[in-house]
């Protein structure tokens, strides 16, 4: 509701005063279907943008133009971890092989 009020000018008690309950449904089914928000505009400017600095031999892609409005926190990939866990993940699949074999034979 609050982008739509922000869309429409009004104030959230100016949406519940003046929109029927029927006209608030529509406008529900409708933003399903094509969102309202500003995503799709900073997309686009982010395309425009990138396409402008990759003109000039910037290697820029549209994703790194793109604003952040949350902070996302970092994930912290320990490399020794993935490749100790895929070793165990490998002897795991050996053993496996190794048992159906001797129970084939």
């Amino acid at each position: 509701m609050l982008t739509l009020a922000l869309r429409l000018g009004m104030t959230l008690q100016d949406l519940r005063e003046r929109m029927s309950a029927e006209e608030l449904f529509l406008w529900m089914s409708y933003n399903q279907e094509s969102p309202l928000s500003d995503a799709r505009g900073d997309i686009q400017a982010s395309i425009i943008a990138a396409s402008v600095f990759q003109a000039q031999g910037a290697k820029v892609s549209a994703v790194d133009l793109l604003p952040r409005w949350k902070e996302e926190p970092e994930q912290v990939i320990d490399e020794a971890a993935q490749a100790e866990e895929g070793v165990e993940m490998f002897k795991a699949f050996l053993m496996v092989k190794a048992e159906e074999s001797q129970a084939a034979g």
